[in-house]
């Protein structure tokens, strides 16, 4: 008769537990945001194959952990070691999608590549998907790397200014994510016999080297707090952020369904998202504040639909879905409006 209520005592402390290890261990903790958030979220690595296919589940955990979790480890390590801002993290964030889609899957450039779709054609000059292009190399920056690095903050604020790794294991880190990048390269090559060549590495490489140079002089958006305007409500916060993501896709098919040329059509999405910077900068923002937490459950929310709808006929993703909403509960009791 008394085994519920030890049960429902177990299930009482474990959440605190969890909760306790994770801030003691902050690398961690990025690890689960970072793919969590743009890959199981979404669904574009399905939850459900645990399930449906092990063996599938296995080996995108693995590959995920090797690129999205090494690149945020160092992109965060960057910028406390370098003491720079989130123009710093924006910046090494799109070199990282370059990295990712470009070098590493190819979708950047492959007109066939699965993710792609129609931008394949639609937009496609000198060897880049441009339109497609647009949109995912800034949505990594944001979703895989700056959204990751910034909750972690908030959650465990010491890790604003504490590098997560030794120098030794840096080196660990690049050699997973080059190991990771090489492997993923093959796979792509042995599965759909596309092959960007050597001119398009290169120059890939060198659009990467750029981005990290620039990386190393970026003023925009330091500090916690941001632009000398207006400070944001957490309403109109969450509604921005929850615009985010579908205007960018709104935006690319816009173009192609006007039957604008494909020059046109990346620079509307360029226009989106340089509209969306803008008003970031425009307010003053406190990095633990409710408009902070606010804007970051509104960009999650259109990608955690997408990701029930993709697996609507065995949605796993919905576990994910309900510790997100748990976490920015904790986030949110914690937060302070700004003044």
């Amino acid at each position: 008769m008394r085994l519920p209520r030890m049960e429902a005592d177990v299930s009482r402390s474990f959440a605190p537990r969890a909760i306790g290890y994770l801030r003691t261990h902050p690398l961690l903790s990025l690890l689960i945001l970072t793919p969590g958030i743009p890959e199981y979220l979404s669904s574009s690595s399905p939850i459900n194959a645990i399930i449906l296919n092990p063996p599938q589940f296995v080996f995108q955990l693995l590959a995920n952990l090797g690129l999205y979790g090494s690149g945020a480890l160092l992109i965060h390590d960057a910028r406390v070691r370098w003491n720079k801002g989130w123009g710093t993290v924006l910046l090494l964030g799109g070199a990282y999608g370059i990295l990712e889609e470009g070098v590493a899957l190819s979708t950047l450039f492959d007109p066939n590549a699965g993710p792609v779709g129609a931008l394949g054609v639609y937009g496609h000059w000198l060897g880049v998907n441009w339109i497609w292009a647009a949109g995912i190399v800034p949505f990594h920056a944001v979703f895989s790397i700056a959204i990751p690095i910034l909750l972690l903050g908030i959650a465990i604020p010491e890790t604003k200014l504490k590098p997560l790794l030794s120098p030794r294991g840096t080196t660990a880190v690049i050699a997973i994510l080059t190991a990771d990048v090489v492997f993923l390269m093959f796979v792509v090559w042995r599965l759909s016999g596309y092959w960007m060549g050597w001119p398009i590495l290169a120059l890939s490489m060198l659009s990467i080297g750029g981005l990290i140079l620039a990386s190393r002089k970026a003023a925009l958006l330091c500090g916690g707090r941001v632009g000398g305007g207006v400070p944001a409500k957490p309403l109109k916060a969450a509604v921005v952020g929850m615009s985010f993501f579908p205007a960018v896709i709104l935006a690319q098919g816009l173009g192609r369904g006007a039957g604008l040329p494909g020059a046109a059509a990346f620079l509307l999405v360029i226009l989106v998202q340089a509209a969306y910077l803008f008003y970031v900068t425009r307010r003053s923002w406190g990095e633990g504040s409710k408009s902070v937490i606010a804007i970051v459950l509104g960009l999650l929310g259109p990608i955690m639909v997408l990701g029930v709808l993709a697996e609507l006929a065995l949605p796993l993703t919905l576990l994910a879905d309900g510790a997100v909403v748990l976490f920015f509960r904790r986030l949110w009791a914690r937060g302070r409006v700004p003044n």
